[in-house]
């Protein structure tokens, strides 16, 4: 049984190029397939703009600059 006191936060990014599209991934995970926006799980002690930019080093090996939140 999980531990109801454990919690996951996930933080995704919106990334445009000069033509307004937006990047979207499509994965596979415990054999359901889905399409999502770049992100995952924050890291204990990790801020929110940190694990952005960490999470789009992972997966797409690129820096970015976190504008805003929303």
């Amino acid at each position: 049984m999980e531990n109801p006191n454990k919690f996951n936060i996930r933080v995704y990014g919106l990334l445009f190029n000069d033509q307004g599209d937006i990047l979207v991934s499509d994965e596979e995970r415990f054999g359901n397939r889905f399409t999502k926006f770049p992100g995952g799980g924050l890291e204990f002690g990790e801020g929110l703009s940190d694990c952005l930019k960490r999470e789009f080093i992972e997966e797409l090996n690129q820096n970015i600059e976190v504008i805003n939140h929303f």
